[in-house]
């Protein structure tokens, strides 16, 4: 296990893993990743001359995604290149995924957070890329890009990063208490939505200011939380699955608080009063890609098309159209709305990423996912 490797395995230098590797060395290791990064660090290629050529594949990808990310402009190299159009399915969250692949479900392609790539590894469902098939590799933060790798070989392609806040009403709720009790407050009773993701049982934990890590709970902390969330179900006026309906309900004023990504306030904040929360308590942070099926097929396909979606120009209109940070450092922020890179620190990923709580592999993982199934049996 290297240096990196022990940060990230460690509860508490996970909750703030790069003011951690500042203690560690600061820009040596961040320059460390980069040399590691930028060489490929994985070993993959020469496993790759034993694969078949692009030429014998037969280009049809499946791809189990986000929805709203088989947009064509995410993979447009992917297609001006003539490669056939992916087939896209669609996923409610990452544990939904890691289940259906356990029973057997097949993708060449899916874009979980880096926090899950060990539950995939542990299935024996996915194998690392080679980055020297990716030339846009060379063009990415080699910060993002360790914390896709494992045993120092990249299985996950990092590729975008946010938060996951909360987006409030300000005509209806007071900005000023900047916490994760905007999604449990009784005073928003019907007003408040999550998301279905066990995240509410860590955002109840820190909540309640528990001091176990709230992303690997004592196993009191949990029972807690989770007797919490289940409490406060009765304040609820939706689950939702369906980002854009969440959206519509925050801004017709029948959601005043939501678990929120940073792209509804993108999309409503010039039109609606709507404030996004990064809460005091530690705001939870994310970054995602895509990871490769071990039975793929479609090898050399596979990294065409995450070599389109790392291209500068992409993230360009990523950024701009959901305020997530893209992981091509060529970005120019200065083409971005200067609100959306001030309230999102899109210009400084460090300070972004250290000063909340980064999602990381989670060993309870089944423990959680019970309790979020109890919390949403609860909620009927």
């Amino acid at each position: 296990m290297g240096q990196f490797d022990s940060v990230m395995n460690d509860p508490q230098s996970r909750r703030t893993f790069l003011r951690s590797m500042a203690v560690l060395g600061g820009m040596g290791v961040l320059a460390a990743c980069r040399k590691d990064v930028q060489s490929g660090g994985t070993g993959a290629s020469a496993a790759t001359s034993a694969i078949p050529p692009i030429t014998d594949e037969d280009g049809n990808l499946k791809i189990h995604e986000w929805a709203g990310y088989d947009a064509k402009w995410l993979w447009r190299d992917y297609a001006k290149a003539g490669y056939p159009d992916p087939t896209f399915s669609f996923l409610t969250n990452t544990e939904g995924v890691i289940a259906k692949t356990a029973g057997g479900f097949y993708w060449d392609l899916t874009h979980p957070e880096v926090g899950y790539i060990q539950d995939y590894y542990d299935l024996g469902a996915i194998q690392p890329w080679d980055t020297s098939l990716i030339p846009n590799f060379a063009s990415l933060d080699p910060t993002l890009q360790k914390t896709g790798q494992l045993n120092g070989e990249q299985y996950e392609i990092v590729l975008d990063w946010g938060y996951s806040g909360v987006i409030i009403r300000t005509d209806q709720v007071d900005p000023s208490i900047n916490s994760y009790s905007y999604l449990f407050d009784d005073a928003l009773a019907g007003h408040i939505s999550w998301f279905d993701t066990p995240w509410i049982i860590s955002m109840a934990h820190v909540t309640l200011g528990l001091e176990s890590d709230p992303l690997d709970a004592s196993p009191e902390d949990l029972q807690t939380a989770k007797e919490f969330a289940i409490e406060k179900t009765k304040n609820l006026h939706s689950i939702w699955v369906d980002y854009s309906a969440m959206w519509d309900d925050v801004a017709k004023g029948n959601v005043w608080a939501a678990y929120s990504w940073p792209d509804t306030y993108v999309v409503l904040k010039d039109d609606q009063p709507v404030q996004y929360v990064k809460p005091k308590e530690g705001v939870f942070t994310w970054a995602e890609g895509l990871i490769l099926h071990s039975e793929t097929q479609n090898y050399h396909h596979a990294h065409a098309f995450a070599d389109a979606w790392a291209a500068v120009e992409v993230g360009q209109r990523l950024v701009s159209t959901w305020g997530y940070g893209h992981a091509n450092t060529d970005v120019d922020l200065s083409q971005i709305d200067p609100d959306v890179v001030e309230v999102f620190g899109l210009d400084d990923l460090e300070a972004a990423l250290s000063s909340g709580i980064f999602d990381a592999y989670q060993p309870q993982r089944a423990e959680y996912n019970r309790a979020w199934d109890e919390v949403k049996a609860a909620a009927g």
